[in-house]
């Protein structure tokens, strides 16, 4: 079997390590010059969101062999808006993960438990890979490919704008804003790399690019920060979501080529990882990719249902939404159950608007 994987990427990496686990050797082409993201940044893998996973990272380790280590564990979970805070703690609410060129990145990790060889600054197209190779796995990081192949659905797309900060710094506490000023319906976050270092970063659904310059300085400016020089990244219209087939003919989408990742907060870490090992699984055994991946479906639609909800959100909304979590009882079941949050908040918040349409259609 003849495999070749586009992206060394999380999705496509992982698929390769699982592969070679299972004495198949991919061929992995990366069009960039190096591994790792463009840029270098912070992200949260929190246990609620994967629910009824208990530990995302023990159960991706142990099932499949792949042995990432996290930057730190989360103890304490800041939401601020614009007048409330609310703060959730417990011995490990999830974990930050280095994201880019760092050696300590996920990235990284991977490919050093790769043997393959992966060859950079590729130019090399799926269709001329159709030719040679028996199964192609797009981990390209970016739904392209998929909008070519006329498989592709976009719910929304976010902007991010962020840098590195130096300081003092507890590896286990996660901050997150939510305030239209900033942030336009979505959220600033704070994770830091180690103890003196950390990032910030405005994810948003501005009008433009220049409206996030616009949300980006007055982030700096209310939070107080100082971006080290040189560190500022910024990415434009990243799309968020789904396909309809994971699958076309030798083809196989994992990442966000195949929409994982959840519209909501932006997590896609675990998805993306557990892609690339569905997607190997498929070619070693034969199995429907569609079938092995079905489990997302229900993550992503409870994920995008909270996402059109925020977006209606002003700031008085979100200073209710934040007091709501502040609540003892929500945040310690949020906090320290295994309950599935997100979904039952999902399903609130669609109860909410068909009594919502009802009263309407009644007035």
């Amino acid at each position: 079997m003849k495999v070749a994987i586009m992206g060394a990427g999380l999705s496509g990496l992982s698929c390769a390590k699982y592969l070679e686990d299972h004495n198949i050797e991919p061929v992995i082409f990366e069009k960039r010059e190096r591994v790792g993201e463009r840029f270098p940044n912070m992200e949260a893998i929190i246990q609620l969101v994967h629910r009824p996973l208990k530990d995302p990272l023990i159960y991706i380790n142990k099932k499949y062999n792949i042995n990432l280590v996290p930057a730190g564990i989360v103890h304490t979970i800041e939401i601020h808006s614009p007048n409330h805070k609310a703060v959730f703690t417990g011995y490990n609410l999830g974990y930050t993960s280095i994201r880019g060129h760092d050696d300590r990145s996920w990235e990284r990790q991977l490919a050093r438990q790769v043997r393959a060889k992966i060859h950079f600054n590729s130019k090399v197209t799926w269709q001329e890979l159709e030719k040679d190779f028996d199964r192609i796995i797009i981990a390209t990081g970016d739904p392209t490919i998929s909008r070519e192949l006329k498989v592709w659905n976009t719910d929304t797309e976010a902007f991010l704008k962020g840098c590195i900060v130096k300081g003092r710094f507890d590896t286990g506490v996660s901050k997150i804003w939510i305030n239209t000023r900033l942030s336009k319906n979505c959220m600033v976050y704070f994770a830091p790399f180690d103890e003196n270092e950390a990032s910030y970063c405005t994810v948003a659904m501005p009008s433009s690019p220049e409206e996030l310059d616009v949300l980006w300085s007055r982030t700096i400016e209310e939070l107080g920060f100082e971006p080290v020089p040189q560190t500022e990244f910024k990415l434009e219209e990243y799309k968020l979501g789904r396909v309809t087939t994971r699958q076309i003919g030798k083809i196989l989408l994992a990442g966000a080529a195949g929409g994982f990742v959840l519209p909501f907060m932006g997590f896609g870490q675990i998805p993306s990882i557990l892609s690339g090992v569905h997607a190997a699984e498929s070619i070693i055994t034969g199995k429907d990719y569609n079938k092995l991946t079905s489990w997302f479906e229900k993550h992503y639609m409870n994920s995008l249902l909270l996402r059109k909800y925020v977006n209606n959100l002003d700031n008085e909304g979100m200073d209710r939404l934040v007091s709501f979590l502040n609540l003892p009882m929500v945040s310690n079941l949020a906090a320290n159950t295994n309950l599935p949050i997100i979904g039952m908040t999902a399903k609130a918040v669609c109860y909410r608007n068909l009594i919502k349409s009802r009263m309407l259609q009644k007035d």
